[in-house]
């Protein structure tokens, strides 16, 4: 079993999860850099991340992160009007 890891796979916490999908959705930075930023496996645990978030968590009821991006954070979308800007602050 050439490359296979053996044992369970590893379990993240929530809080990381969330932190990940909404930095991936919100920024234009790829799976690969995000896995790489946060120290990873691979760009597939990033993938996985952001499916499980979409799959969790409606638009209509987010949950709320400590840490969230502040106003004018290059986080935010850039390009986004003000009240796209404003719709994402109040989201995060």
């Amino acid at each position: 079993m050439k490359g296979k890891s053996l044992g369970p796979p590893p379990i993240y916490a929530e809080t990381l999860k969330i932190s990940v999908a909404r930095e991936y959705l919100s920024t234009d930075q790829s799976y690969g850099e995000l896995a790489k930023k946060y120290g990873l496996k691979n760009r597939e645990v990033v993938r996985s991340m952001v499916s499980w978030y979409e799959r969790h968590y409606s638009q209509d009821q987010l949950p709320v992160v400590k840490n969230a991006p502040a106003v004018g954070s290059p986080d935010l979308k850039a390009g986004a009007s003000n009240t796209d800007k404003e719709k994402q602050l109040k989201e995060a």
